[in-house]
Parts: structure tokens; sequence; C-alpha cells
């Protein structure tokens, strides 16, 4: 028996190699997914002793449209600025100030962050 079994384990593997898997997921989401990971949050104080470049300025938002959704919150806002500075280049943000407002054009309630877009000097 276990002769057999060991004939037709090479049969049975190599069945599979003939199987391809596809996806709707693709590798640009992947790649927009975690680029706010490759941006720190600095403190004002932090910077003094930090050798950076100013990019400009970002904000994020994070907007309730409708009753039944999730409440915005500065967090969400907060990335998604960490994802612009990504895309400007930077590696780097601190931030200025959250702001909610009610009763938008388009949002029941809204969150929009506010900072500065960095490129740090990495540390030697």
């Amino acid at each position: 028996m276990k002769r057999l079994t060991l004939l037709l384990l090479p049969l049975f593997t190599s069945g599979c190699a003939y199987f391809s898997f596809n996806s709707n997921l693709d590798k640009e989401n992947f790649d927009d997914y975690f680029k706010p990971g490759g941006v720190r949050i600095y403190e004002q104080s932090q910077l003094a002793d930090l050798n950076y470049l100013y990019l400009g300025t970002v904000e994020g938002e994070s907007c309730q449209s409708d009753a039944n959704q999730a409440v915005p919150n500065a967090g969400e806002a907060r990335t998604l600025a960490r994802r612009r500075v990504a895309d400007m280049g930077g590696n780097g943000v601190s931030f200025d100030k959250c702001a909610e407002f009610s009763d938008v054009p388009g949002c029941l309630k809204q969150v929009i962050c506010y900072g500065q877009a960095l490129k740090v000097a990495e540390e030697k």
C-alpha cells in the first residue's frame, strides 16, 4: 500500500500544476494601502533636531455622507493625509490641527486634518 501511495503521489501533485489562480486584487491596491506606513508623524518640537525638506501642505478628510455610516474620525483623516505625503515623495508629516464640521455639502459630519509634508533625511 505504501508503494502505491509513493507511486501515485507525484501524479497527484503534478496534476495541481495546471491550475491557475485569478483574483480581483490588484498590486496597486496593496501599494496604496501600505503607503501611509512609510510616513512618520512628527511633533513640531521634534523637527528642531531633524534635517528635513518642506514639500508643501497636505490635508485629509473623513466624511459621514449618510446617517447609516460611521461617524468621521481624525485617525482616518490623518491616514489619508499621510497617503498624500507619500504621493508627494515625503516620509514625514507634522499635523497642525484637525477640525470637525457639521452640515457640509455632501457630508453630515466631516473631520479635516491639516499638516505639512516633509522629506526627512535618514539618520546615519
